[in-house]
C-alpha cells in the first residue's frame, strides 16, 4: 500500500465488488440520487427558461427606453365625462425640461373600422411620429414608415402591421393601395415586419395601422364613447403614450426620476404610468436569483431524501459486514482503511446516481419544451451544482456509517454472528 494510486484503486475495486453483490439494493439506493439530481436540473432549467423569456422581452423593448402611458384613474368624471392621461402640454414640458433625450414619439390610439373593397375590419389605429419606429424597435418589410413631411402636410398615408395587412389584403402586397377610413381614403406607404411580442404599444404593433399624428388629430375624434348599464359615458385622452429614448443608458435612472417628479406635479390623479424597462430588467434579474435559490432548495430536498436513503442502506451494510470488518482489522487493516472503504462505496453510489440523474435532468426539460412550448435553459452551472451536491450529500450521509464501522472493536466484531 505504499503506492497511493494502487491503494485507492484497491479501495474503489472493493467498494464496487461489494455493491455488485447487492445489485437490487444498490440500484434502489441510486434511484434516490437519480431523481434528486434530475429534479434539481429540470427545476432550474424551467426557472431559467421563464426568466430568460422575460429578460429577452425587456431587452427587445430597449433598456435605454422610457414609456409614459395614460391610465384610467379610479372613479368617474363629472357629467359622464372623464378627461385624463397625457396632454400635449406634457409633451412640450418633457421635451424642454428632460435633458439627454435623442428621440420622442407621442402616440394617440383608438379602434376604427377600415374598408378595403368589400372587406370591413375593426383595426387599432396608432397615430404617431417617425420616431416611433426607432423607439419601439419596429422594422419595415416593404415601403417606408411615416416621415416628417407626412406630419407637416397632414398627409393621408398609412403603414400596416403584418397581421392587419393579411386581414385586409390577403396575399396581395398592400403598399401603394388605398384603404377607406371614415370619410377619407389613405394610401398605404409601408408594411411592418411581423413582431411576436406586443410590448411596443398599447395595441399589438403587428395588428395595428399607423397614421401621422397630425392627420389623426385633424380627422379623428379623441372622445371614446362607452356604453354600459343602459347609459353612456365619455373618455377624453389627448395622448395615450409617449415613448422616449435616452442618449446614455447610465442616465436612465436620473431621467426616470425627473419624469416621475414632473408627472406627479402636473397630474394629481394617478392617470399616467412611467414604465422603465431598465428598472424592470434589473428587477427581473434579482427575481431570477431568488427564484433560482428557491427552486434549487426544493430540488435539494430531493437530494437530501436520497442521502438519507444512502445512510440507511450503509448502516444496514455495516451491520451485515460486521464479521468482515473484524477479520480485516485482525489482519492489520487500520481504522482509516475501513473508514475510506465505506466512504468509497457511498461516493460510488452518489456519483453513479448523479451521473444518471444528469441524463434524466437533461431529458425532462426537452420533453417539457416540446410538449408545452415553454422555453427551458439548462446551464453548465446547474449541471455542475447538481452533480457536486449529490456527491457531497452522499459523502456527508455516508460518513456516519463509515465512522461506525471504523470504530468497531475487532474482538467483538469477530464474535458477531
Amino acid at each position: 500500500m505504499s503506492d497511493p494510486s494502487r491503494f485507492w484503486w484497491q479501495l474503489a475495486r472493493m467498494g464496487i465488488l461489494s455493491l455488485r453483490q447487492h445489485k437490487l439494493r444498490s440500484a434502489l439506493t441510486v434511484l434516490g440520487m437519480v431523481f434528486g439530481v434530475a429534479s434539481v436540473v429540470s427545476i432550474l432549467a424551467i426557472g431559467e427558461g421563464a426568466s430568460h423569456e422575460l429578460q429577452e422581452q425587456l431587452k427587445r423593448l430597449g433598456p435605454d427606453r422610457i414609456l409614459l402611458k395614460s391610465v384610467r384613474p379610479p372613479g368617474g368624471g363629472a357629467d359622464g365625462r372623464l378627461d385624463y392621461g397625457l396632454k400635449e402640454v406634457d409633451l412640450q414640458r418633457i421635451e424642454s425640461r428632460i435633458p439627454g433625450l435623442v428621440a420622442v414619439a407621442p402616440s394617440y390610439e383608438l379602434v376604427k373600422e377600415v374598408h378595403v373593397g368589400s372587406r370591413l375590419e375593426s383595426v387599432p389605429l396608432v397615430c404617431t411620429t417617425p420616431s416611433f419606429l426607432d423607439i419601439h424597435r419596429l422594422e419595415i418589410a416593404r415601403g417606408r414608415f411615416l416621415a416628417s413631411p407626412d406630419l407637416e402636410s397632414r398627409s393621408n398615408v398609412a403603414v400596416l402591421g403584418a397581421a392587419v395587412a393579411r386581414r385586409l389584403f390577403g396575399a396581395t402586397d398592400p403598399v401603394g393601395h388605398e384603404i377607406k377610413l371614415g370619410a377619407g381614403r389613405f394610401r398605404v406607404v409601408g408594411l411592418l415586419k411581423p413582431r411576436l411580442d406586443a410590448t411596443a404599444a398599447l395595441h399589438d404593433p403587428d395588428g395595428s395601422l399607423f397614421l401621422p399624428l397630425t392627420t389623426g388629430k385633424m380627422r379623428l375624434e379623441n372622445v371614446i364613447r362607452i356604453e354600459e348599464g343602459g347609459g353612456r359615458r365619455f373618455e377624453v385622452v389627448e395622448l395615450h403614450q409617449i415613448g422616449l429614448r435616452t442618449a446614455r443608458l447610465e442616465s436612465v435612472d436620473q431621467q426616470a426620476a425627473m419624469l416621475r417628479r414632473l408627472i406627479s406635479r402636473e397630474h394629481p390623479l394617478p392617470d399616467v404610468e412611467v414604465v422603465v424597462p431598465y428598472e424592470l430588467l434589473r428587477q427581473a434579474r434579482r427575481t431570477k436569483q431568488v427564484f433560482s435559490w428557491v427552486l434549487g432548495t426544493i430540488g435539494g430536498i430531493s437530494l437530501l431524501v436520497g442521502g438519507i436513503g444512502i445512510m440507511n442502506i450503509m448502516l444496514a451494510t455495516v451491520t451485515e459486514r460486521t464479521r468482515e470488518i473484524g477479520i480485516r482489522r485482525a489482519l492489520g487493516a487500520r481504522r482509516r482503511h475501513v473508514l475510506l472503504q465505506f466512504l468509497v462505496e457511498t461516493t460510488v453510489l452518489s456519483a453513479v446516481g448523479g451521473a444518471l440523474g444528469l441524463g434524466l435532468g437533461l431529458a425532462i426539460p426537452s420533453i417539457v419544451q416540446s410538449v408545452t412550448r415553454m422555453k427551458t435553459v439548462v446551464t453548465p452551472e446547474s449541471l455542475a451544482l447538481a452533480l457536486g451536491i449529490s456527491i457531497l450529500v452522499g459523502i456527508g450521509f455516508g460518513l456516519y456509517p463509515a465512522r461506525r464501522a471504523a470504530r468497531m472493536d475487532p474482538v467483538e466484531a469477530l464474535r458477531y454472528e
